[in-house]
């Protein structure tokens, strides 16, 4: 997810970038669409689709195929991560201290107060909605219905200050990628434990963590904000489930901010 171009899919096992991507959208050049935060690849109503936040203040669905937004809206708060749930409703993460659900369809929503909000993941072993955001993980109840749901019995626990990303260790389970400023964490859900992750995984500033179920985690760092205003620059990072590093992949120009490996499922 390149800041300053937009999403593009690119072949891990192809060492240059410099090409063109397998697949990329752009968004629409106004500012509610300027520095996407977030990208998530998901299957619903049996069509792929991606989805992306910006900081300017959108938030939008993709139809993966026609490279057509089908769904938009505008939580504003810098908006930093998006789900879609398995009903049609979606839940959007802003960092300014709120989450959004909205209504399969709907363009205005519920907010709930969640401080420093910067990841959301519905995690179907658990069947539960994960947000995290500053020195809390925690998980609720989806309830209501699809076109008015709504977030009931929070149930948290406390984490190193400085949380940002989420996401599911593909291949276990019962196990999710969490990191923070300072750095990368399993947590285990039926233990309730964290746990630094392995080798050179471990490490600060990491804005996306993720793996392939084939083992390959893939993350971006980011220290610093640009000179244009964006965030992220050309290099994603590869290691093993084990911690040991594989190599890295560069995009010239780029801004990437957050990388994900894609799965178009929730595990």
């Amino acid at each position: 997810m390149d800041q300053r171009s937009g999403v593009k899919i690119f072949n891990l096992g192809s060492s240059s970038w410099k090409g063109s991507p397998a697949w990329s959208w752009s968004p629409a050049r106004t500012s509610a669409w300027s520095n996407l935060s977030d990208v998530k690849f998901r299957t619903y109503g049996g069509r792929k689709v991606v989805l992306v936040t910006a900081s300017g203040g959108r938030a939008g669905i993709i139809d993966y195929s026609k490279k057509k937004v089908t769904w938009s809206a505008s939580p504003g708060g810098n908006p930093h991560a998006i789900e879609l749930l398995p009903n049609g409703a979606v839940v959007v993460a802003s960092s300014s201290g709120k989450l959004t659900a909205y209504g399969k369809g709907k363009t205005s929503g519920r907010t709930y107060s969640f401080p420093s909000a910067h990841a959301v993941l519905w995690e179907p072993g658990t069947a539960r909605l994960w947000v995290l955001g500053g020195t809390k993980l925690c998980s609720f109840k989806v309830g209501g219905t699809a076109t008015s749901p709504t977030l009931t019995g929070k149930a948290c626990r406390t984490t190193p200050s400085g949380g940002h990303d989420l996401s599911p260790v593909y291949g276990a389970s019962a196990q999710l990628w969490l990191s923070t400023t300072s750095h990368v964490y399993t947590y285990n859900i039926n233990r309730g434990t964290l746990s630094r992750a392995s080798g050179s995984i471990d490490n600060a500033h990491i804005k996306s963590v993720g793996n392939h179920s084939g083992g390959l985690v893939v993350t971006t760092k980011v220290t610093g904000k640009n000179s244009d205003g964006t965030w992220g620059n050309g290099n994603v990072w590869l290691y093993k489930l084990n911690g040991s590093y594989v190599g890295s992949r560069n995009r010239p120009g780029a801004a990437i901010y957050k990388a994900r490996p894609v799965v178009w499922s929730y595990r």
